[in-house]
């Protein structure tokens, strides 16, 4: 998946949505927050320990250059160092939970995001710009899917491949999740407000939206006349939502 044009967020209305719909601010949730507990909480293999003590080791080895040493015989002085392992394990899972994540989705019309994150499809859901040269464009990364579990080294996270490593950690989530087309936003401090990267360019409402709360949601925003609305409807003999302008 490219890029796109427009992300999506699924929101359920009360007070803080409006207000930061308002505002045109986003919320970075911490990873505790994440309704998948597997959702960053990769960090390094307990079964490349011993990889990533002799990557330590050759590293040492290699600045030092001792005549005559070389990697092979580190097989032979191996030291098991398991403190200095978990403590880097732990040091990267403690880095990875303090961060904020902003999560939006590349599609507006999936039945299970309406029901999971719009309240049943009660709730509505923010379309933003994310054309070329929006900030959305050059902050948004794509989620990757996969069966397996990232099995990452310490080596993994030494230059040049340490920011791959890195974003396989927050990046990486079960097959099962892949409905959801998720790109993401990160910043290092999570639980707290962030203006938004980009402009809205409309609102939809849900197909179960109430009638009233379709109205404060156009009154709230009657101070932003670029916004556009829109309306989910459940199409006719299909399992299937269409967006359509109202």
């Amino acid at each position: 998946m490219t890029a796109r044009d427009s992300l999506y967020k699924y929101r359920q209305l009360n007070a803080y949505s409006l207000a930061s719909l308002t505002n045109n601010t986003v919320w970075l949730a911490k990873p505790k927050s994440f309704n998948d507990p597997f959702d960053c909480a990769i960090t390094l293999d307990q079964q490349k320990y011993k990889e990533s003590v002799l990557h330590a080791m050759s590293v040492a080895v290699e600045r030092a250059k001792p005549e005559g040493l070389r990697l092979e015989h580190l097989q032979d002085i191996w030291p098991g160092d398991k403190e200095a392992f978990e403590t880097f394990r732990d040091r990267i899972l403690s880095l990875i939970q303090k961060m904020g994540v902003c999560s939006f989705s590349a599609v507006s019309d999936n039945v299970l995001m309406w029901s999971h994150y719009a309240d049943n499809h009660k709730g509505f859901s923010v379309e933003y710009d994310s054309r070329e040269g929006t900030k959305l464009r050059e902050l948004a990364h794509k989620v990757t899917y996969t069966n397996e579990v990232p099995s990452l080294a310490a080596a993994d996270f030494a230059p040049p491949n340490n920011e791959k490593a890195f974003d396989a950690l927050w990046l990486t989530k079960a097959k099962c999740w892949e409905y959801e087309q998720e790109w993401r936003v990160k910043m290092n401090e999570g639980d707290k407000s962030f203006q938004a990267p980009s402009a809205i360019i409309s609102v939809t409402f849900g197909a179960r939206m109430p009638e009233s709360d379709r109205v404060m949601l156009a009154r709230a925003l009657r101070h932003q006349p670029d916004i556009n609305f829109k309306e989910a409807r459940l199409k006719e003999g299909q399992f299937l939502i269409e967006i359509v302008d109202v």
